[in-house]
């Protein structure tokens, strides 16, 4: 019989009926035997329910049993773990993909390279923290890994310490940043380990003083390490490291003596970020050269108020690089020392890219002559230098046929400044006159005196561009003009 709401309708008035014939036991008795059905019925849907469910899970089972990732070969799922693991949410992405399976968590666990990613450590940190960074440390092993400790105070747990320490010789980077300074103490320790394979050391904040332990700090057991970077204040000992080996260094430094005492012990160096804080002037006995022959890149900066144009000038009368090709200068509010820095440029006569930064003093004939001497110059860069990108700059840089051009590999161009000290017409004109399409690039029969431009930016704050400027250029290609 099929229940309608009619049939149930009808089937309510017939039973209201029989029971308005039904003594009250009889009603009582009817109520107890209709809750006992009740219960019975609910017990039956209870074990339907559960049989269901039963049955979904093993339809679910089976379904894994053949689906295709599960036929997979190990190798193939762990290349796809890797690419599914970010590097900023390394460590919640390996748990969650642990946590999909037995089998998933099985092949995450024994795959060391999913446990690799670089790890920020607080030293600050409980000891139950301890026991999960020694657990992550060792579904690392035995490959080498990256590190950074932070630490925001001077206080640090020794069983995070340890459990760093533990895998000094596997750590293939290391970095120790600090809110303030470094404790040298600290650095001593890391110093004392074994980093058979340490490539990059960077410690970022300032080494502490130690008047307790005045002992130079010492990293002697590090036969990889090639990039570091390291700041020392005024009166840290200089510290005992494999200069030679160097071919990287950021060094921060407000020691002429300690810099210049590191500097000359860089033989290899291909790249160099130095900073000068509280520089002095070196006595005129001490002003020998100092040889880079390796540097390749080098980028120089005088912290305001500190140095002076005598400071900068003596930098580059000690000076010789070769083989530089990547130069930029940060230097306020100093006069530029013009003359020294041509000297300079004689000892590194390969300079393709060179940049100026936050320099009110630099003036437009300064840039001409830097420029000058820089003949194989295809990169400038003169960000927020006042007033020294005007018209007397830009007329150098304009190329007219059967002239000799200033700069003729120069085809990347990029301009920040506060202020438009320039003419428009006169901008316009030197852009196009380095600027040709292909039809014509591709029509030349001899080679072009000077370089097509490639890229061309300028960034000048609140500026207004004419339409008669954009009218000139409008045939140059937005991937290659910028402003």
């Amino acid at each position: 019989m099929t229940l309608t709401p009619a049939s149930v309708r009808a089937a309510v008035l017939e039973q209201t009926e029989r029971t308005r014939r039904c003594s009250k036991a009889d009603i009582e008795r009817f109520i107890t035997e209709s809750e006992l059905r009740i219960i019975s019925l609910d017990s039956q849907i209870d074990a339907l329910i559960e049989l269901r469910d039963s049955q979904r899970a093993c339809v679910l089972a089976l379904r894994y049993i053949i689906s295709p990732i599960r036929t997979l070969p190990v190798e193939l799922l762990v290349e796809i773990f890797d690419l599914a693991i970010q590097d900023y949410t390394h460590i919640e992405d390996v748990h969650l993909i642990s946590q999909v399976c037995s089998y998933w968590r099985s092949v995450a666990q024994s795959t060391p390279r999913l446990w690799t990613r670089c790890l920020a450590v607080d030293l600050q940190e409980e000891k139950d923290v301890a026991d999960g960074l020694n657990t992550w440390l060792a579904r690392s092993a035995p490959l080498p890994l990256p590190i950074g400790l932070v630490l925001m105070t001077q206080s640090i747990n020794p069983d995070i310490l340890e459990a760093v320490l533990k895998v000094a010789p596997r750590l293939g980077s290391m970095e120790i940043a600090a809110m303030h300074t470094i404790p040298s103490l600290l650095v001593r320790q890391v110093g004392k380990c074994r980093l058979d394979h340490l490539v990059e050391l960077k410690l970022f904040g300032t080494i502490e003083d130690d008047d307790a332990d005045p002992t130079p700090i010492s990293f002697t057991a590090v036969p990889r390490l090639r990039k570091l970077t390291i700041r020392l204040g005024s009166t840290t000992p200089q510290p005992i490291m494999p200069w030679a080996q160097l071919t990287d260094l950021s060094l921060h430094s407000s020691s002429p003596d300690v810099t210049f005492g590191i500097l000359s012990q860089c033989a290899n160096l291909f790249k160099a970020d130095v900073v000068m804080s509280g520089w002095l002037l070196l006595p005129p006995a001490e002003q020998s050269i100092l040889g880079l022959n390796q540097l390749h890149t080098l980028f120089l900066e005088f912290l305001e108020f500190i140095a002076t144009s005598e400071d900068i000038a003596s930098f580059f009368d000690c000076l010789s690089a070769p083989q530089l090709q990547d130069l930029e200068l940060i230097f306020t509010p100093v006069q530029w020392p013009q003359a020294n820095f041509t000297a300079f440029q004689l000892r590194a006569p390969n300079i393709t890219r060179l940049a100026f930064a936050s320099s009110d003093s630099l003036t437009s004939e300064d840039v001409v002559a830097a420029i000058r001497n820089s003949p194989s110059l295809t990169h400038l860069k003169i960000n927020w230098c006042g007033q020294c990108f005007d018209d007397a700059f830009i007329r150098t840089l304009h190329y007219q046929d059967g002239a000799t051009p200033l700069v003729p590999r120069l085809h990347n161009l990029v301009v920040s400044s506060e202020m438009a000290d320039f003419t428009e017409d006169v901008l316009a004109g030197m852009i196009a006159s380095r600027w040709w399409p292909d039809t014509e690039l591709d029509s030349e029969v001899t080679p072009s005196a000077v370089a097509r431009w490639t890229h061309v930016e300028f960034d000048i704050e609140e500026y207004e561009w004419g339409p008669q400027f954009e009218d000139i250029l409008k045939d140059i290609p937005s991937d290659v003009l910028s402003y």
